[in-house]
């Protein structure tokens, strides 16, 4: 009889898998295929769509809350596998880089296997979300050093 208050592992990892889909379609094809380099064992898997180019259009909000508007067109790869598990994995990568997009539709289906699930999130999924929360911090550092201070200019002229 199951506990009402005990995750199984499936559920657990479902329930993370936003993401590390998130952490894949971000993350180069080197650096993935260097995670990748440290299963031992891969499903055969087939690959059910793609991998295939398309456009998607970006909308975009004035100051964040103002009516969308259009700001142009995107190119995305997109990519769905089955392994022989049953697991079917998906990606969405944007710009046209099909052996990512396969890779990473690779990964999504092999993270839903609860058994490897936990091994494979902590010595493959978290380091690439460490690497992209860095690089994220990088970038903000640098607007916040390079960023006007309008305020204090309007305050020197007086």
């Amino acid at each position: 009889m199951d506990m009402p208050n005990s995750p199984t592992p499936l559920t657990h990892s479902v329930a993370q898998r936003p993401d590390w889909m998130r952490e894949l379609a971000v993350a180069s094809l080197e650096d993935i295929q260097m995670i990748s380099a440290m299963v031992k064992s891969w499903p055969n898997y087939q690959i059910l769509a793609g991998p295939e180019l398309g456009s998607i259009m970006i909308y975009g909000r004035i100051a964040g809350n103002g009516s969308p508007f259009p700001v142009g067109e995107c190119s995305i790869t997109r990519c769905m596998v089955e392994d022989t598990q049953g697991h079917t994995g998906y990606s969405w990568i944007l710009g046209q880089e099909t052996e990512r997009a396969l890779w990473a539709a690779r990964w999504d289906a092999l993270l839903q296997d609860s058994a490897r699930f936990q091994d494979l999130w902590h010595r493959a999924i978290q380091p690439l979300q460490q690497k992209r929360l860095r690089n994220e911090q990088a970038v903000v550092d640098k607007m916040q050093r390079t960023q006007v201070q309008f305020f204090s200019m309007e305050n020197m002229r007086a």
